[in-house]
């Protein structure tokens, strides 16, 4: 039997076809992360999952459909791990993460870092998530952690300034003594190498925070980006141990900046445009990273009409032009 018999009469272009899994736009390729044996980790953030908000540039009523589709694009290929790189919640409200927990259904590994809306804070009181509870149902045993995905090494830290005692003062990153110590220590006694590791954190380092603030002097802006407080010492430990790849989220665009010896991968938000996970595909010759869209051209349009006036939404359509923005296999 032919396909145009199973089908009837139905005209060739109206007969179902199944569906195939995005192959993505190459967003960057690098010399490193490098591995013996090939990994692939999908890596998304900024979720901002909501259950009763609607509009503004992070396109709240539509963050449950995102969900959904960041997870069926990591269950559609052969991912070894998934990577959250904080704001999994709009604003870290229990019901927030219980519709997350419920439609969060990878088939790999996944863990998460928390984002500067996940928890507590002193200035925008509500009901909370526990930070012993992001941890149980987020970590492999806590924070900061360690996990080995493949052939990679991913450590993961927590930039947010609440503690379990006390919420945060402030919307601003900061890696306080203790973890610095133990990011120290971990580096130092992974059995890796250095071309194998990946630092997490939801806020962006210097280089990035220069990029962001030398473009929106060009762009329409509100307010300021909460950075890091004090990000010396967490680059000088980076920069030290010679660590291969840093993922941030937070800006909600893409950007791949280099400075100090640090690479820094900044990837896009599954809320706001441009609707994105990354990809790492790493082997012996470097990691190929890739943009995995999860909606279509109407979603597309409708989040930048949200976002028209929004410094990040117009940020993103400016570095999605040049992809890749570095290419070191060239």
């Amino acid at each position: 039997m032919t396909v145009r018999e199973l089908h009837g009469s139905l005209p060739l272009g109206t007969i179902p076809m199944p569906a195939r899994p995005h192959s993505g736009q190459v967003l960057a390729r690098l010399e490193r992360p490098t591995a013996t044996d090939p990994t692939r980790l999908g890596v998304l953030s900024d979720v901002h999952l909501a259950t009763d908000a609607t509009g503004t540039w992070k396109v709240f009523h539509r963050t449950e459909r995102r969900l959904r589709a960041a997870v069926d694009a990591v269950n559609d290929r052969d991912y070894d791990g998934v990577v959250i790189a904080g704001d999994l919640t709009r604003n870290g409200n229990p019901d927030e993460f219980r519709l997350f927990d419920e439609l969060a259904g990878f088939d790999p590994p996944a863990v998460a870092v928390p984002g500067n809306h996940d928890f507590p804070t002193a200035f925008d009181e509500h009901d909370s998530l526990p930070i012993g509870t992001f941890e149980d149902r987020y970590t492999p045993g806590g924070l900061p952690f360690h996990v080995r995905f493949g052939g990679l090494d991913v450590f993961g830290l927590n930039s947010h300034a609440a503690t379990p005692d006390a919420p945060a003062e402030t919307w601003d990153g900061r890696i306080d003594a203790a973890q610095l110590m133990w990011l120290d220590e971990a580096l130092s006694e992974s059995a890796s190498a250095a071309d194998t590791s990946i630092v997490v954190v939801h806020h962006n380092l210097p280089a990035t925070g220069a990029l962001y603030e030398r473009y929106s002097a060009e762009l329409p802006v509100e307010g300021s980006v909460p950075g890091f407080s004090n990000p010396e010492p967490l680059v000088d430990l980076l920069v030290s141990h010679d660590v291969s790849l840093v993922i941030t989220g937070h800006l909600h665009f893409p950007a791949l900046e280099r400075a100090d010896g640090i690479t820094e991968l900044t990837v896009p938000a599954v809320s706001s445009f441009p609707h994105a996970l990354v990809e790492l595909a790493v082997d012996e010759r470097g990691t190929v990273v890739r943009l995995i869209p999860l909606t279509d051209s109407d979603g597309m349009v409708e989040s930048i009409a949200h976002g028209l006036e929004k410094d990040r939404v117009l940020l993103s359509a400016a570095q999605l032009a040049t992809l890749p923005l570095v290419d070191d296999f060239a």
